[in-house]
């Protein structure tokens, strides 16, 4: 849904927030970015990579660490097998203050140490959906500090325009239950807003409006499941809609049953 021209922005990682824990194998991943940490092990073959520009193939025991925001793709080389690790936010939050102006090097090289922690992997592997959140936190605290303190950190190589991206991203969060017209958001950036709303479209692949009612709907369902009897038309009110008809006509973009039926979904 979501693309500038091979660059794809995965909305669902920055809305979950969550740890996403996973083995892969095989495929290849197109340029795409996120807010959320992500790590990458190579328990197997190789991985031709780019992050961020930077081209390196990462094997055997090898790392792969991308910062938040970092543009990122991934090809068999010729074939792959690793773990892969997405921190959302909310567990990133400790190590926010490492990560302002500078990162881990995205090619963490030194396989005897990192197969010293492929253990916190395992165990991540291991974790059911039933696990302590301080249990799941425990084993990032210990790969992200272990990583910080082996490696050197590098300046962090930003995009301009990938920033500017950033921070609408962030301000719509921040500020979808109230009105966002194109003119405010532009203004509030310093850009002309045709150029303003060329840039998001092309980065996100959505209308500015659709985008901003897809967070609304999102947070709108959220909050719904946390109830026990929901009431529709003050949730639609509360998270920035401005009508009932306004509500259903993006509802149903995304969803073919009603929002009762989907408020009911685990």
């Amino acid at each position: 849904m979501m693309k500038h021209n091979n660059i794809i922005y995965e909305s669902f990682h920055d809305k979950t927030d969550k740890v996403v824990f996973f083995q892969s194998q095989h495929e290849p991943t197109i340029a795409h970015f996120h807010r959320c940490i992500e790590i990458l092990y190579v328990i197997d073959g190789a991985l031709d990579c780019n992050i961020d520009g930077e081209n390196f193939c990462a094997q055997k025991d090898d790392i792969i660490f991308v910062h938040k925001c970092g543009i990122h793709q991934l090809y068999p080389a010729p074939d792959y097998t690793n773990y892969v690790l997405i921190i959302g936010q909310r567990y990133s939050d400790d190590f926010t203050s490492f990560f302002q102006t500078k990162t881990l090097p995205a090619h963490l090289k030194d396989k005897a140490f990192n197969y010293s922690l492929m253990q916190y992997f395992e165990s991540l592997n291991k974790i059911t959906n039933t696990t302590s959140e301080m249990v799941k936190k425990g084993y990032i605290q210990i790969i992200l500090g272990s990583l910080l303190s082996h490696y050197q950190l590098v300046p962090v190589k930003a995009s301009l325009k990938i920033s500017i991206i950033i921070d609408a991203l962030n301000y719509i969060d921040e500020h979808f239950t109230q009105p966002i017209s194109l003119d405010d958001i532009s203004n509030k950036f310093g850009y002309n807003k045709y150029y303003f709303s060329r840039l998001f479209n092309s980065y996100i692949g959505e209308n500015l409006n659709n985008y901003i009612n897809m967070v609304r709907i999102q947070n709108l369902i959220s909050s719904a499941k946390k109830s026990d009897n929901p009431n529709l038309s003050d949730l639609v009110f509360l998270n920035g809609f401005d009508s009932m008809t306004t509500f259903y006509r993006n509802f149903y973009k995304y969803y073919d049953r009603p929002p009762k039926e989907i408020f009911k979904e685990i």
